[in-house]
């Protein structure tokens, strides 16, 4: 048999000698491997996952790139990145993994009791600010083996992290366009409300049209320039309101809203955390606004994963809870 030669060379680029590796001397578990790496771009972590040692995990990954001809991953500081060819191979190889995976589940049972899973959710921060103490609490109780990461999605990311699978599911109330590998749970909407200091002028005399128009605004916009659906229903009746900054989550809304007449916008998710100490008060905006969509993405081919399937169960649960509390408090306040 022809010997196959991969040749470590220093620079950026490395050089691969054709062999004749066949998928006959292919081993499933290099497939793992290679999945595992997309997710955790790590050997250290993936020899962790996959309970093998490092040099053991650095063996597969050069019959990886025998087999595919390719780097795969390239090393840049402590992170190990894929290649364009990398990410082409992941859906596919993702694909196979999980059918397989679901061949031999139809004939087990998922038990989140006793799993030791790893599974990984994106939220953004306004998500994660009304999710993530109910869901800490939920997944311990109910998988106290399994262990869960949360990873900030914001809106521009969240497809490229689910394809890349930075992530098993992602919450999302942003605009996300149709894509044919992605599976949408609709989970429900969130009205949106104007958040003002409750010290200011507007909460004490009330939020008018007027008053909106001439006050300054505050957009959240995770890059900066999107433009919210306030803007989309000010355009459709010729108006337009006064933007003088943005700010890129809602975790430090609280601290920029103190002391000022500013007012911004944020889904009603946000009547959960307010408290006095906030002072943050919220008040119905002086025009009809579209609610928002919140959506529960994952890969079409993860959607039949016994694991994955419990877990948007739990997620979903979760969310009605939320969604019945929420209109207590807005019943309470008159929103």
């Amino acid at each position: 048999m022809q010997k196959v030669v991969y040749e470590h060379r220093s620079g950026p680029t490395h050089q691969l000698q054709r062999g004749s590796m066949q998928f006959d001397d292919l081993d499933l578990n290099l497939l793992r491997v290679f999945d595992i790496m997309m997710r955790e771009r790590s050997v250290t972590r993936t020899a962790e996952r996959l309970g093998r040692t490092q040099s053991a995990i650095s063996h597969s990954l050069g019959r990886l790139r025998m087999l595919f001809r390719d780097d795969l991953f390239t090393r840049d500081g402590s992170v190990m990145c894929p290649t364009p060819r990398a990410v082409e191979l992941l859906s596919e190889i993702s694909g196979a993994l999980s059918t397989i995976r679901s061949s031999i589940d139809r004939h087990q049972i998922f038990d989140p009791a006793s799993t030791r899973r790893n599974f990984r959710v994106g939220l953004t921060d306004y998500h994660a600010m009304v999710f993530v103490p109910e869901l800490l609490r939920e997944f311990a109780r109910q998988a106290p083996h399994a262990t869960l990461n949360i990873i900030p999605a914001n809106g521009i990311e969240i497809l490229n992290a689910i394809h890349l699978r930075q992530v098993d599911c992602a919450l999302t109330g942003a605009s996300i366009r149709d894509d044919p590998r992605v599976a949408r749970i609709e989970l429900g909407q969130d009205r949106l409300l104007c958040a003002v200091w409750s010290g200011s002028a507007i909460a004490k005399q009330g939020l008018t049209l007027d008053a909106y128009l001439a006050a300054s605004h505050l957009q959240i916009s995770a890059d900066g320039v999107s433009s919210g659906l306030a803007d989309i229903a000010l355009k459709a009746a010729g108006l337009k309101r006064n933007i003088v900054a943005t700010i890129s989550n809602y975790l430090i809304l609280p601290w920029v809203l103190r002391g000022t007449e500013f007012i911004t916008h944020c889904g009603d998710g946000i009547l959960h955390i307010l408290d006095d100490a906030s002072e943050v008060k919220v008040v119905a905006p002086p025009l009809r606004i579209e609610n928002v969509s919140t959506s529960l993405l994952l890969q079409h081919h993860m959607a039949t994963d016994p694991g994955m399937i419990w877990l948007t169960q739990v997620i979903s649960q979760i969310y009605d809870g939320s969604q019945k509390t929420k209109v207590e408090i807005m019943k309470a306040q008159v929103l």
